[in-house]
């Protein structure tokens, strides 16, 4: 006997047609992708040497985010990953289990990765000239021509990981430290938090 395991409402949920749970369940289909294999959009930021330098990492303490410099560490558990990925809906944004419908909050980030989520938001308009803060906040030159590194306010993840793909020297004053804090945050905030499926993501400046 032949169970369907679609949804009973399809009303709703009007993409199970190309949900990758039909490949698994449509005898006609194709055959299942098998176990993902989640990957960094920028491999080299996580394949890279652990950061290490106590001056960078005593402001990612100072700010909170000891958790979140933890992360590319933990060993991911795949097969855990792509169950989930079958139950996830995007009509929805819920994971749809046997018990009811499920879904990431920001409680569970904060959990989870031990990020601070208290304060108040910084918004507002800045007429910062933005290669100006590059400069002075991350100590990357933009170069003349092309703009391959910045759109708007908003800077390449690779940028960032260039710049920190070499130690910080042992001389460094305290305007290099920070510097080099700030790019190491950034490409863990940009790869980890603010992921996306587009290539060359960048992350907010501002």
């Amino acid at each position: 006997m032949t169970i369907d395991p679609g949804p009973i409402d399809r009303s709703v949920l009007t993409e199970q047609v190309k949900h990758r749970s039909e490949l698994l369940w449509n005898p006609g289909g194709q055959d299942p992708l098998g176990t993902l294999d989640c990957r960094s959009l920028h491999e080299e930021l996580r394949l890279r040497d652990p950061m290490v330098d106590d001056r960078v990492l005593a402001i990612v303490r100072l700010l909170g985010l000891e958790g979140l410099h933890l992360v590319p560490s933990i060993q991911l558990d795949h097969a855990l990953i792509t169950s989930f990925v079958e139950r996830w809906r995007p009509e929805t944004h819920t994971f749809h289990l046997p018990h009811g419908e499920m879904t990431i909050t920001l409680q569970d980030v904060e959990v989870i990765m031990g990020l601070p989520i208290e304060g108040e938001a910084m918004v507002g308009p800045s007429k910062r000239i933005w290669e100006d803060v590059c400069a002075e906040m991350l100590g990357i030159q933009i170069p003349n021509g092309p703009q391959t590194v910045l759109k708007g306010q908003r800077i390449l993840i690779p940028a960032l990981v260039e710049r920190i793909r070499q130690p910080l020297p042992p001389n460094a004053n305290e305007i290099q430290v920070h510097q080099y804090a700030r790019c190491y945050i950034l490409a863990l905030l940009g790869d980890m938090v603010f992921g996306t499926t587009l290539p060359n993501s960048r992350v907010c400046l501002q």
